[in-house]
């Protein structure tokens, strides 16, 4: 028997939420603020050394926007961190919440803004550095403690076969860690790029490409903007397990879009929204896994197309997502 839909919101409730979602957003200062939420996940403190305001003001502020349900607060290890909320498909006032998400999206934030949340992810990518610098060495076994790679190799080997890579593609991936997927990556395709900020981690997937006796990959220290500059243009970006370690995936996302040919596919195997915060400490994620909605506003943001998807449980409580996205035909 199929089941009835969930009841809509009676009318003065609908129109309740709705005047609350306008006098949430109905502040410059505030709108901006969802401008940047709109970039990734911030701190309260990060967010006030990115506005200059001191705490209580901001704090203040987004109690506001957190009561008209543009923003969520979740518990990150010690911090508090605030993202924009994900519009309610049976809410009304989802259609406003959406239109006023992509018309601030379309709008710069002031310069000096630009410069500290610049400067909060430098912070942020640093960290992430220091961290794989000091545990390249061990960095499997802590990532083994979420998701071995025998767990989802399967996902991903879908995934790339379901892009339908033609034999002369010239790929990137991104984070190539040990170096498991290049191996999937090799035997498919003419070139293959792989790009890795610890340095430590590319030895590891070097010497993994020199045993296996690859000589189609071609192995550099940097990240998509390293890329971007040598001016590579590819067939797919691969991401395995790399979206959850960056400070702003929305950057990736752009990055990717860039480096696409038209008609090239980003693929994307990560953790899906979890409430383990002990991995931010012992596996240096920045991320606590991603919901469907926010891949698919960052791909939107940066002109892809979603197209397939795939989910994993594992016993230990998380949850694999297996996502693609498209660069249309120009």
């Amino acid at each position: 028997m199929a089941l009835s839909p969930a009841p809509l919101p009676a009318p003065e409730d609908a129109f309740a939420g709705l005047a609350q979602l306008l006098k949430g957003g109905g502040d410059p200062l505030r709108l901006a603020i969802l401008r940047a939420l709109g970039l990734g996940s911030f701190g309260v403190l990060e967010l006030c050394e990115a506005f200059g305001l001191k705490q209580p003001a901001m704090s203040h502020h987004l109690k506001v926007l957190a009561q008209a349900g543009l923003v969520t607060a979740r518990r990150e290890g010690n911090a508090i961190f605030y993202r924009r909320a994900l519009p309610q498909s049976q809410d009304p006032a989802a259609l406003v919440q959406d239109a006023l998400f992509s018309a601030i999206d379309a709008m710069p934030l002031a310069d000096e803004v630009s410069a500290n949340i610049e400067r909060i992810r430098g912070e942020r990518a640093e960290a992430c550095r220091a961290f794989f610098a000091r545990h390249a060495g061990d960095f499997r076994e802590r990532q083994d403690l979420i998701a071995e790679y025998r767990q989802y190799a399967d996902g991903a080997r879908d995934l790339l076969l379901a892009a339908q890579l033609p034999a002369t593609a010239e790929v990137l991936e991104v984070g190539p860690g040990a170096g498991e997927f290049l191996a999937e990556l090799a035997p498919r395709c003419a070139r293959v790029w792989a790009f890795d900020i610890s340095e430590g981690l590319l030895e590891r997937a070097g010497a993994r490409v020199q045993a296996d006796g690859y000589t189609n990959v071609t192995l550099v220290a940097g990240d998509t903007r390293a890329a971007l500059a040598r001016g590579l243009a590819v067939d797919a970006v691969v991401f395995n397990m790399v979206l959850h370690h960056v400070p702003s995936p929305g950057d990736l996302f752009r990055d990717a879009a860039a480096l696409l040919k038209p008609g090239g596919a980003m693929l994307v195997t990560d953790l899906s929204r979890h409430e383990q915060d002990w991995v931010r400490e012992h596996c240096g994620d920045l991320w606590q896994g991603f919901e469907d909605a926010e891949l698919d506003r960052w791909a939107r943001a940066a002109g892809l197309v979603p197209a397939n998807s795939s989910y994993l449980g594992l016993r230990n409580g998380f949850q694999v997502l297996f996502r693609s996205f498209t660069r249309p035909l120009d």
